[in-house]
């Protein structure tokens, strides 16, 4: 349990979205799934269920952020949704999200997110690079 993850995780200074995003990168570059891939999304559902999950969040979350709350439900969204409410079994938070139609409503739940998607990658770090 010594990987890069774990040691993101030992060290973090309140920063959930920084490690999210960092863990995530850290998948991705350990499996070799490149941003012009033509198989990304494929290659990304075919990691562990926790991992994939985890990625495919932070990927649409990295997308609020570059584009706006608005056009990040148009993109992925349902995918995303269906992960966090399957695959981290967080089905009242999934429609939190699906009922937030301002971004205002998103911003307050962005924290309970990130604290949800920290304690994902806590109970399975040995998935994680």
């Amino acid at each position: 349990m010594d990987g890069l993850t774990h040691g993101l995780l030992q060290r973090r200074h309140g920063d959930a979205q920084e490690v999210i995003e960092r863990i995530a990168l850290y998948v991705l570059q350990r499996e070799q799934i490149f941003a012009d891939s033509v198989q990304r999304d494929e290659r990304i559902a075919a990691l562990a269920p926790q991992v994939a999950a985890l990625v495919i969040i932070a990927e649409w979350l990295a997308y609020v952020e570059w584009e706006g709350y608005a056009s990040a439900r148009h993109m992925k969204f349902d995918s995303m949704l269906a992960q966090l409410s399957t695959t981290l079994q967080l089905p009242l938070l999934a429609e939190q999200l699906q009922q937030a139609v301002s971004f205002q409503q998103f911003e307050a739940l962005r924290p309970v997110l990130f604290a949800a998607l920290l304690e994902h990658v806590q109970q399975h770090v040995a998935l994680f690079p």
